[in-house]
């Protein structure tokens, strides 16, 4: 299974679609060696195969001879069988090789598409050159496409002049396969180990595969399913991927190459003249540099710096050495760059953290301390948040052996905690947290105590884990009392607040009007903003109207103390108080506003990618499930923290459940659960997980998970259970009435569901799209039960369903409404106008949401009743300027028919009889010159295909 390959996958099959119009094409597709080329061109061939004819030459490394065509040849012989044999003259007959495969090829193409794949071209012996530089210079109109792959770096001279020469011809495009992202690597992973990975786990492969496929699957060889990181050291096999063009160097550019991985981070050429006049290289370095670029160990980067084309090869080669030879190299590296007399200087931040990492390998306790401390300040300065922590964690471990460390053990900790605020490592934030409220003296520090806790409180939230909130909160509150004047007392007195509110205590409106009263008398932003944000909090659970003005304030006060978590989720509260409803163009708007603000502040990635992740689960409800991929790649594409990972992953659940990806959907809820399911029952996890179990044809699981989220409270998705559940006891009843077996237990279910629910559960909460996705819903939960008593229910209620739920801008019901419309009336086999209309409609609405599973229910409905399901053709300006002499109304008709669609389907679309339908095609026939309504249709689809 391809992962991270939909947009490469999409422009190769595209591309064929072009060939097979009759359109010559050719793609080069190159990457790295690892990278996944073969296999992306394994599956397209797989999706093309039925429609077009491969052929699959692959070119095989000869490392002191080549057999002249042998990769062309080899996949003649391989063609299957039934197919016409291959052109002779490619068994030796060289001279003539060009022309002969050309002419065959020729000749297949006028029967079928062709798509010709070369693989590894940069192995290619120079008579298959030929021959393809004769293909790729023949006709422009074959129905050909030829895909070349090739690995970077590797073409030799003979290649290369080839590549020169083809990239001039016409129709010759270039595809670069480039590594995947975090998110692709995770998926790769789930496919290896049977289960979604987890998250440290992704990290680690991650940052030393870089995104290589191959190298990610090396990796994980021997990994078991519940693995949180990697074992010690790398495997074998591995090791000697990473090392395979390595071991073909020069001994002396071995050195040089073994003294860059020990650098550990990209080097200039001056530098590394300099080391390697202190390792004892004793020559010129440029001809060792160019010998490893050549040879595919090195790339010079985009400042001209040198560094490993694959990383893990800098990690290999630094654990083949001695511990005593790596501190003996780092003690030279650190010496040579602060001999430099640049450094001083420059201080740049490549250069200081460099002495610092140098110093901690030379095991030099004193001076790698006080450079950490160096390297780690510089580090923030220029932004680098994630390099600031690694650096301050080394302190913090060498503090006890540095006999005057100059700052204290609480100092080097606080330093961590903001560090990592700003790297958007929750874990280690609340690592450093748990260690200060430890050393710290509540007696002595009060103030710093009561921030700590609640700062421990929210950072614990965030990754789902229990925590006694109430009690800590309020701990807060007495240790900040004495102060109440302070910022900390307004901000625990408002945590407090937040934490009642949650847990249904009175009091906890009155403490959230006390802690807008205690933040605007210290003049904290962030403290105003925290507490009018549980103030809103408090209006919406009480159902007031007053929630949206607390909510953009408190984005205002976020954005003044730049306080980005209070902000996203400031902009959250803002979105449900202008409309908590499923499907709301208003507050989705306004989440993407704020996301765009964030970014504008320059937040960390993990506060932008929540909003992110909101928004696409606002989107997917709209049906604008195009736009919510992109904003789910926003935000899985890189760590965007637990909260942020658990929206993103409901809400990519739900649109793989919806378009038939049963797998991935019950992959990713297997995530939801690992960062702790209970927190995201808010965000719709049993709905979403009752949908589907009902869609994987488990419809009492289904009903237990819609029944499991009733008792949640201020959920999304809230609305949905009821429909859900009696969807699935409708299913099990119809599943036991196609079994031959008495429907009676489902029934019973049902009814006492209707008993104890007769409406459907609803969360309290403003927005006209609210009140609308009610009306829907409840019109959905009547129709369902309907279905259940009779198999199908009547086609009145699920129209209003289908009604209601386009109202509610509620598409993916819409179009599930429509399917059970003309279910309803296609069996019975009558009012077959109203359902092939509505028939249509859900196809035209699933085919547009790419809800496969219910396009599949539409088109097995539709061939089982005889419906046609084409839409009418736009018979477009040529045929109105080709046919004069017709009205609008016939070119409407024309429309219709040309479309597929009878008399009495013209007549119902056009509100007209049948009989002014046939009057209007006679008409047509007699001005047209044509003979019957078939013939007519013929004519204005060749005059409309020609634009003529």
């Amino acid at each position: 299974m391809l992962f991270g390959r939909a947009q490469e996958f999409g422009d190769i099959a595209a591309r064929m679609a072009g060939a097979a119009d009759g359109t010559s094409r050719t793609l080069l597709v190159s990457g790295e060696p690892g990278v996944g080329k073969t296999a992306l061109l394994r599956e397209v061939t797989k999706h093309v195969s039925e429609s077009a004819e491969v052929i699959w030459a692959a070119c095989l490394p000869m490392s002191s001879f080549s057999v002249p065509l042998l990769p062309l040849a080899s996949a003649l012989q391989r063609r299957a069988a039934g197919v016409p044999a291959g052109p002779g003259g490619l068994d030796g007959s060289v001279g003539y090789a060009p022309v002969t495969f050309d002419a065959w090829l020729d000749e297949r193409c006028r029967e079928r598409p062709v798509m010709l794949v070369v693989d590894d071209l940069q192995w290619a012996d120079e008579s298959t050159l030929d021959v393809l530089l004769y293909v790729l210079a023949g006709p422009g109109d074959r129905r050909l496409l030829v895909v070349a792959s090739l690995r970077d770096g590797e073409e030799g001279p003979l290649v290369t002049s080839w590549l020169c020469n083809v990239r001039r011809l016409p129709g010759v495009e270039e595809l670069h396969v480039g590594r995947l992202d975090r998110l692709g690597v995770a998926g790769q992973l789930t496919s290896l180990l049977g289960r979604p990975p987890h998250q440290s786990l992704v990290d680690q492969v991650y940052e030393r595969s870089r995104g290589n496929p191959y190298l990610t699957q090396l990796i994980a060889r021997g990994l078991g399913q519940d693995a949180t990181s990697l074992p010690a050291g790398l495997p074998h096999e591995l090791r000697e991927a990473a090392t395979q063009h390595w071991h073909r160097l020069s001994p002396a550019a071995k050195v040089l190459i073994r003294m860059l991985a020990l650098a550990g981070r990209p080097q200039g050429g001056l530098r590394l003249k300099e080391f390697a006049s202190r390792v004892g290289v004793g020559q010129d370095i440029v001809p060792l540099l160019r010998e490893a670029v050549d040879g595919a160990v090195l790339e010079v980067v985009l400042d001209g710096r040198y560094w490993f084309v694959h990383p893990l090869l800098a990690e290999v080669l630094e654990d083949s050495l001695l511990a005593e030879e790596r501190q003996a190299i780092h003690a030279v590296l650190a010496d040579a760059i602060l001999a430099d007399d640049s450094f001083e200087m420059r201080r740049d931040v490549d250069s200081v953290v460099a002495v610092a990492d140098h110093h901690a390998g030379a095991e030099r306790h004193e001076e790698a301390f006080r450079w950490a401390l160096i390297a780690a300040r510089t580090s923030g300065e220029a932004g680098g948040a994630a390099e600031e922590l690694r650096l301050l964690w080394r302190a913090l471990r060498l503090w006890p052996a540095v006999p005057d460390p100059g700052m204290t053990e609480t100092e080097v900790l606080r330093r961590i905690q903001a560090a990592a605020d700003r790297a958007g490592d929750v874990e280690a934030e609340l690592e450093a947290v748990a260690r200060l409220l430890v050393i710290l003296d509540r007696v002595d520090e009060p103030l710093l105590t009561s921030e700590l806790l609640v700062r421990s409180i929210d950072l614990e939230d965030e990754l789902g884990r229990p925590s006694a909130g109430v009690e800590r909160a309020s701990d807060a509150v007495t240790l900040s009392a004495p102060y109440p004047d302070s910022p900390e007392h307004a901000i625990a007195t408002a945590e407090l607040a937040e934490k009642e509110l949650w847990r249904g205590v009175p009091s906890g409106g009155e403490r959230a009007e006390r802690a807008v009263q205690l933040a605007r008398h210290c003049g904290s932003a962030t403290a105003l903003a925290r507490a009018l944000v549980v103030r809103c909090t408090a209006s919406v659970f009480a159902g007031g109207q007053g929630g949206l003005d607390d909510a953009l304030a408190a984005m205002a006060a976020a954005a003044e103390a730049r306080d980005f978590p209070v902000f996203a989720n400031a902009a959250a509260w803002a979105s449900n108080c202008i409309d908590i409803g499923a499907a709301s163009l208003d507050a989705t708007a306004l989440l993407s506003r704020s996301r765009e603000r964030l970014e504008l502040l320059g937040a960390p990635h993990r506060y932008v990618a929540k909003l992110c992740a909101q928004e696409a689960y606002a989107l997917l409800m709209l049906g604008r499930w195009q736009v919510c991929v992109e904003r789910l790649r926003v935000a899985l594409g890189s760590s965007p923290g637990p909260r942020a990972d658990g929206i993103a992953r409901l809400t990519a659940s739900l649109l793989d459940t919806r378009q038939g990806r049963w797998d991935q959907a019950e992959a990713h809820l297997a995530r939801v659960a690992e960062l702790s399911g209970s927190r995201f029952e808010f965000f719709g996890y049993h709905a979403i997980r009752a949908e589907l179990l009902i869609a994987q044809g488990d419809p009492l699981a289904g009903f237990e998970a819609a029944m499991a989220g009733v008792g949640v409270g201020h959920a999304n998705l809230t609305e949905h259970l009821m429909p859900l559940a009696a969807r699935a006891l409708a299913d099990e009843a119809q599943a036991l009435r196609d079994q031959g077996e008495d429907p009676e237990p489902a029934l019973a279910r049902l009814r006492a569901l209707r008993e104890s629910h007769p409406t459907i559960v609803v969360v309290v909460g403003p927005g006209p799209a609210h009140a609308r996705e009610i009306e829907a819903m409840t019109v959905l939960y009547d129709a369902e039960v309907d279905r259940a008593g009779n198999g199908q229910g009547t086609y009145d209620i699920w129209e209003r369903a289908a009604g209601a739920s386009a109202d509610a801008g509620l598409a993916w019901d819409e179009a599930y409404c429509w399917w059970r419309a003309a279910e309803s009336l296609l069996r019975s086999s009558s009012r077959h106008e109203r359902a092939r209309a509505a028939l249509r409609r859900a196809f035209e609405l699933s085919t547009a949401l790419a809800a496969m599973p219910l396009v599949r229910e539409v088109e097995a409905l539709a061939h089982q009743c005889r419906v046609n399901l084409s839409a009418p053709s736009d018979i477009g300006p040529a045929v109105a300027a080709a046919l004069p002499n017709l009205t609008p109304r016939e070119r409407e008709i024309l429309a219709l028919l040309v479309g597929g669609r009878t008399y009495a389907e013209i007549a119902h679309a056009l509100f007209i009889s049948e009989k002014t339908v046939s009057s209007h095609i006679s008409h047509m026939l007699r001005k047209t010159g044509t003979n019957s309504r078939v013939e007519l249709a013929q004519v204005a689809r060749r005059v409309n295909a020609r634009g003529d």
